[in-house]
């Protein structure tokens, strides 16, 4: 396994700083323009220093800092991503100084979603909401698609747990990018919209009935609200990295099961890291309607 990762990383490296990126991507855009086969560019960061080493060597990672480099593709309902990479962590894109390298990371995947044909271009964790906010895109392809993932994995789960549809659904981070839209969604079932920097508006008032908690927010907010957790409560967490094992056991020792949403079912070359194989993230699917497919994982 580590030969063939390291075979990995040296193609492509070969083929994004040797080869040379927009030769391929234009010879991608001329079958593409006549068999229409790739339906998106997808363009991920990793989640912490130690995945960046995924995608490249060590002294070759500053190369595609804030330049996505091709990475491999992906199969969705009978379509293909494309996958691209860029090794910023996430403060970096909430730096003071970074407006002028945001502009610069969508025009560059604008230029790569032209040349190969695609119809659209997604992002991946919080990059939709940052780039939004700034007035830098104006589609959000991406939070569409995770909002109703999120929504089909609720139903799946409430049906997994054996509980009713019209359970209460209490949604941490139900006033973000994220939440407002999923809050939207699930229109009609009791919602409690939780803000993150307001303790106060937990509904600790549901504690003993069972509910469902979906975590859209951030990978903190699991373990800040623990303390409130209790054992008839189902947790399905969308956001990435999944709890780590001292939450998880933290988790278990209330009683409480936890679910990890996966992605969308595909077929990915070379799979995503971690919790994601199997899928592909929300952020990169599209909507195929009735066709997608939402994957879970119980992780308690």
């Amino acid at each position: 396994m580590a030969v063939m990762r390291t075979f990995y990383k040296l193609g492509v490296v070969l083929l994004n700083r040797y080869v040379g990126k927009d030769v391929v991507l234009r010879l991608i855009g001329y079958f593409n323009r006549r068999f229409r086969f790739m339906n998106t560019v997808f363009v991920a960061y990793p989640a912490t220093e130690e995945f960046t080493k995924a995608y490249g060597f060590e002294r070759t990672l500053h190369l595609s800092k804030w330049n996505p480099w091709i990475t491999g593709l992906f199969v969705q309902n009978g379509k293909v991503g494309l996958m691209t990479c860029i090794t910023n962590l996430e403060h970096e894109f909430l730096s003071a100084d970074s407006n002028e390298r945001l502009k610069s990371l969508v025009a560059e995947t604008e230029h790569i979603r032209q040349l190969v044909g695609a119809s659209q271009k997604t992002f991946a964790g919080i990059l939709p909401g940052v780039l939004y906010a700034k007035r830098m895109v104006t589609d959000t392809h991406e939070i569409s698609v995770t909002v109703e993932a999120v929504a089909r994995a609720v139903d799946n789960v409430l049906n997994i747990s054996g509980y009713p549809q019209e359970a209460p659904i209490i949604v941490l981070g139900g006033m973000g990018f994220v939440g407002k839209r999923l809050v939207r969604r699930l229109n009609g079932r009791e919602i409690h919209s939780v803000d993150l920097h307001n303790y106060d508006s937990f509904p600790i008032s549901l504690k003993g009935t069972k509910t469902l908690i979906v975590n859209v927010s951030k990978k903190e907010a699991l373990r800040d609200y623990m303390k409130y957790f209790w054992k008839e409560l189902v947790i399905l967490n969308e956001v990435y990295p999944p709890p780590h094992d001292t939450e998880l056991t933290m988790i278990s020792e209330i009683g409480c099961p936890l679910y990890h949403i996966v992605g969308v079912d595909a077929k990915a070359y070379p799979s995503f890291p971690s919790v994601y194989n199997g899928g592909i993230p929300c952020c990169a699917a599209w909507n195929a309607g009735a066709d997608m497919k939402v994957v879970v994982r119980r992780l308690v």
